[in-house]
């Protein structure tokens, strides 16, 4: 069965609205799959609202979109979302590893990312990057969820300082907090099933140092381990979503 193609539009998906579309989606549409006048495809608005359109005319400069039908989970009535809302604060890693490790969350069902830098973080952000950063994080976000048919976007931040963070995380109504700590006698399946949001902590490529370790701990993040051997941090935080979808989630 063929793949039905996917944008995302950030506007009202209102059925008979005559959309017209921007320089990347018609160059995308017209050009590198080959539409035609006529052809179906699905548009998202990222917020869980799903249609079914059709390709009116256009060039890959300029083409436009007619919605035809709108729904939400999918128009099959099977949410792509999991029971389970999974908040993933993670350290900022480098090269390529970020951009991979928020794909892969977005796979795995995240219904949010909070982007950190740490004591030993090795990216270091002013604020302008930090503003670019952000920007390519939301596309890979975007091209995440597409990919895997979600159509509620998880929320990204800017990337924080961690010690801000922890200190505004009081105030949140988290149920389940945890934090990634190679030897903690504490494994994820020891949890009991969580009663609301859950939010995983996981630390840089060079980990915590002990400060904030303690940090995490007394603002009421659980120390737990991932088994018996260290992970990396682009590998640590999917290894926990994974495992925490199949305990408690939709696996």
């Amino acid at each position: 069965m063929a793949l039905v193609p996917r944008i995302h539009l950030d506007v009202p998906l209102e059925p008979g609205a005559l959309i017209a579309l921007d320089g990347e989606r018609s160059h995308y549409l017209m050009r590198v799959l080959r539409m035609r006048p006529g052809a179906s495809l699905q548009v998202t608005d990222g917020r869980g609202v799903r249609a079914d359109a059709t390709v009116v005319d256009g060039t890959a400069s300029g083409a436009r979109v007619r919605i035809e039908t709108r729904g939400v989970d999918g128009g099959d009535g099977r949410s792509r979302e999991s029971p389970l809302r999974i908040t993933l604060a993670q350290c900022v890693s480098g090269a390529d590893k970020m951009d991979w490790t928020i794909e892969k969350a977005c796979e795995l069902g995240v219904a949010a990312i909070v982007p950190l830098l740490s004591r030993r973080s090795l990216v270091r952000l002013d604020a302008q990057r930090g503003q670019r950063k952000a920007q390519h994080w939301q596309r890979v976000v975007t091209a995440a969820c597409l990919q895997c048919g979600r159509d509620v976007f998880p929320a990204i931040d800017e990337a924080t300082p961690l010690s801000d963070w922890l200190a505004g995380l009081a105030a949140a109504p988290t149920a389940t907090r945890l934090v990634l700590a190679p030897g903690a006698t504490r494994r994820l399946r020891d949890l009991a099933p969580p009663s609301g949001p859950v939010v995983v902590l996981v630390g840089p490529e060079a980990g915590f140092d002990d400060r904030e370790l303690d940090d995490a701990i007394a603002a009421g993040l659980l120390p737990v381990a991932l088994g018996p051997r260290v992970l990396r941090t682009e590998t640590a935080g999917l290894a926990a979503l994974a495992a925490l979808q199949s305990l408690f989630g939709d696996f």
